[in-house]
């Protein structure tokens, strides 16, 4: 079946279909998916907000509760009192206001006025639906005791609550357990004198029962806890894990989760799915932090944290029934899909069967065959154009018995040499230019003479043999080769030539053409001579006349004014011996005509140097640059650093020339422009290049903001380099933003890359 091509086609097409449909399922199931775990996400964000939202209400409430006992008329009046006497009325009516609040608000555990010293005053205590008043031998001192230690050091208005623990009762903890969150705030006289502490003890349990009620409202797979922030739990669904740090419990959130750590301490609310460390399911870990520092709170960390755990079973309900319903419908689909495929496919390579019957039979040499045209679409029109091709195709064949009687003629009339060869280059067929190309007679025998370019050698200066360069892609075109004739002359000829092969394949030979351009080549090389020595002599004319005119400054201008300054000393040392006045006007004359000849002579000098560098033959590129870095850093005070080896580095003499006239043209050019304090140059040889790179940390500028007509670019600017880096071979590349400086190099290849620097 895939050895047809209509088999091929159902294969395709149904593994297309299928795929397809296996492939827009799974997306199905996977955006089904994905829609589950968002849900699932939105629900428990919602779910901890509403308890969120219950807890800070009840503690809001039990805040305003405290705060009201403090503005109480008869707490005020015992405050207020003098001596060491307490007025019983005031007390008697404070104790009751107390009894009263305790009966109607079944959430407080116990109210209590403490001194100053943190003696109790005053205690009411709630237990069940009992309330009743402790007695003066009974009242404790709880100067030791976190909350009053805290609270007492408040200012006015402030209220502390702390943390959730259990209560405890002449230091046991009560049983059955009690939680408790203790609310205090200090209390001041009218005078502003800090007189005690008032502390109301509220039954957690109050809180611990909406996350109960919560807890009983779900299924068995999402869980609540509430944790302190050190992870110990205090709501748990199993009562043994809870307040483990004062029942000397190791259960720990954090422990089993030591991964999420971190995340529920530098976050206040959140949700991420990862496998859980205690039972290694998938599980959605939801969380939102209960702070406790609202409304007047002072510990910045007293806070819990409210968890919703749900694993991997209730994230995603209803998936397995989905995916059960989905499945025969996938099922019936792929189905439907192949036998659709199967009839497309039939379909589709109609014509493509006829077509490939009919090509058959041409083969054959039936040139009548035609293919049957079943549609009008593009398959149609390829149908009918291959009945046109074959119908052609049997006139094209009738006119090559014409056509190889105009060959013959044209062969022989051709005055380039047209040639057969076997598979060894020896000559078969040569027309008459040929043999005149070769030197030989038209009645010479050509049986044992072959193409010399096709031997399996390589002449020292010529091209790779034929046979490996024609059988890369089958011919050659326009292919500069050489032909040795039989005298032993060498002839350079333009080759165009194609393989021969028979019906099956087999490779029988080469015919081509060869054009004589030996007389053309001659030509071109005496050009390319002549050019190339024309370039030397002009390169080397310039650096004659810069020379001459470097000598002419040096011997006769830099010289004569030496003398001149030694005939100007002797001068002024004359004068001063005549006038015995070393301030006289003659003096100051001598010695100011003194000064602007030693300034033309250092002038004279930086024009030598600048004609021609005599440092650059005698050391090298780098020590130029070097010496010309010194002389610029003490002329403009810029800190010019040349990075390289000394040596000729394998440049040319001119290039070494170019190279030098750039760096300074750079230099130049970051002086006025840049505003850098330090340039940086770097000649560095790498394989056969060498590059020059000129660095500064100046104001820097937009590459595409410098054209061939600015001022920058003018004289021997960067467009003179760049012209002439282009002429040898080279590039120049400039880097460069605003207030990042600016890298210019310059690469230019070496002439004779096997010298080393």
């Amino acid at each position: 079946m895939l050895t047809s091509l209509r088999g091929k086609l159902i294969v395709i097409f149904v593994l297309l279909t299928v795929s397809v449909v296996i492939v827009s399922s799974g997306f199905a199931r996977y955006k089904q998916r994905q829609f589950a775990l968002d849900r699932a996400r939105e629900r428990a964000a919602v779910d901890l907000e509403m308890i969120d939202a219950d807890i800070q209400s009840v503690l809001s409430w039990v805040r305003r509760d405290l705060l009201m006992l403090r503005d109480l008329s008869s707490l005020h009046d015992l405050l207020n009192s003098t001596g060491n006497t307490l007025p019983g009325e005031a007390l008697h009516r404070l104790q009751t206001t107390f009894i009263s609040l305790a009966r109607h608000h079944g959430i407080f555990q116990q109210i209590r006025l403490l001194d100053a010293d943190g003696r109790e005053v005053v205690r009411v205590n709630r237990k069940s639906n009992q309330v009743w008043l402790t007695s003066d031998r009974l009242l404790q001192d709880k100067s030791d005791r976190y909350y009053f230690q805290q609270a007492v050091q408040l200012p006015p208005s402030r209220v502390y609550i702390s943390p959730m623990d259990l209560n405890i009762e002449q230091g046991k903890i009560e049983r059955p357990l009690v939680p408790v969150l203790r609310y205090a705030t200090p209390v001041f006289d009218d005078n502003g004198r800090r007189k005690g502490v008032l502390v109301l003890n509220v039954f957690g349990g109050s809180i611990l029962e909406l996350l109960k009620n919560q807890q009983e409202k779900v299924s068995p797979g999402i869980h609540y806890f509430l944790i302190n922030k050190n992870g110990f739990f205090l709501f748990h669904n199993n009562p043994k894990k809870t307040f483990g740090f004062m029942l000397n419990g190791n259960d720990n959130f954090f422990r089993d989760e030591p991964q999420l750590r971190s995340l529920l301490h530098n976050k206040d609310k959140g949700a991420v799915i990862r496998t859980s460390e205690e039972t290694n399911r998938r599980t959605l870990f939801a969380f939102r932090r209960v702070n406790l520092n609202s409304n007047g709170s002072t510990a910045a960390d007293n806070y819990w944290t409210v968890l919703t755990i749900v694993d991997d079973a209730d994230l995603l309900v209803g998936m397995n029934e989905y995916i059960q319903s989905f499945v025969p419908f996938t099922l019936l689909l792929i189905l439907l899909c192949i036998g659709a495929a199967v009839l497309l496919a039939w379909n589709c390579s109609r014509p493509v069967v006829s077509l490939a019957l009919a090509a058959k039979q041409i083969h054959q040499g039936n040139l009548s065959a035609r293919a049957h045209v079943y549609t009008i679409d593009d398959m149609g029109k390829f149908g009918h154009l291959f009945n046109e091709m074959a119908e052609k195709l049997e006139q094209t064949i009738r006119r090559l018995s014409i056509s190889e009687s105009k060959y013959r003629q044209i062969f022989e009339n051709s005055r380039d040499c047209i040639f057969v060869t076997d598979t060894q280059c020896r000559i078969i067929d040569i027309n008459d230019a040929g043999r005149k190309m070769l030197g030989m007679e038209p009645t010479d025998n050509i049986e044992h003479l072959s193409l010399s370019c096709c031997e399996n050698r390589d002449r020292q200066d010529g091209n790779p043999i034929l046979q490996q360069d024609i059988q890369e892609k089958g011919y050659v075109k326009d292919y500069e080769t050489w032909l040795q004739c039989p005298d032993g002359t060498i002839r350079h000829c333009r080759l165009t030539a194609t393989s021969r092969y028979d019906k099956y394949g087999t490779l029988l030979g080469y015919e081509g053409i060869l054009r004589d351009i030996t007389e053309e080549k001659k030509r071109q090389e005496a050009r390319q001579k002549f050019h190339k020595k024309l370039q030397e002599e002009i390169v080397l004319a310039e650096e004659r006349e810069r020379r001459h005119m470097g000598q002419v400054l040096h011997e006769e201008m830099a010289q004569n004014l030496a003398l001149v300054n030694l005939k100007l000393q002797e001068a002024e040392n004359r004068t001063r011996d005549l006038c015995e006045e070393p301030g006289s006007r003659i003096d100051e004359l001598l010695t100011t005509t003194r000064t602007l000849v030693k300034r033309m002579i250092h002038q004279i000098r930086t024009m030598i140097f600048d004609l021609y560098p005599v440092i650059l033959d005698d050391q090298g590129l780098v020590p130029a640059m070097n010496w010309y870095g010194d002389n610029f850093t003490r002329q403009t005070g810029i800190e010019v650093t040349v990075y390289g080896a000394a040596g000729s580095l394998g440049l040319t003499e001119s290039q070494k020339i170019y190279l030098f006239r750039a760096f300074k043209e750079l230099l130049h050019n970051a002086w006025k422009h840049s505003e850098s304090k330090e340039i940086v140059a770097t000649v560095k040889k790498t394989g056969h290049h060498v590059r020059l790179t000129v660095d500064d940390a100046g104001k820097g500028f937009d590459p595409e903001d410098i054209g061939p007509n600015t001022e920058e670019l003018k004289g021997i600017g960067l467009a003179s380099i760049k012209q002439w880096s282009i002429a040898t071979g080279g590039t120049l590349s400039i880097e460069s933003e605003p207030d990042k400086g600016t890298r210019i190099s310059i690469d230019i290849p070496l002439e004779h890359p096997e010298e080393e620097a």
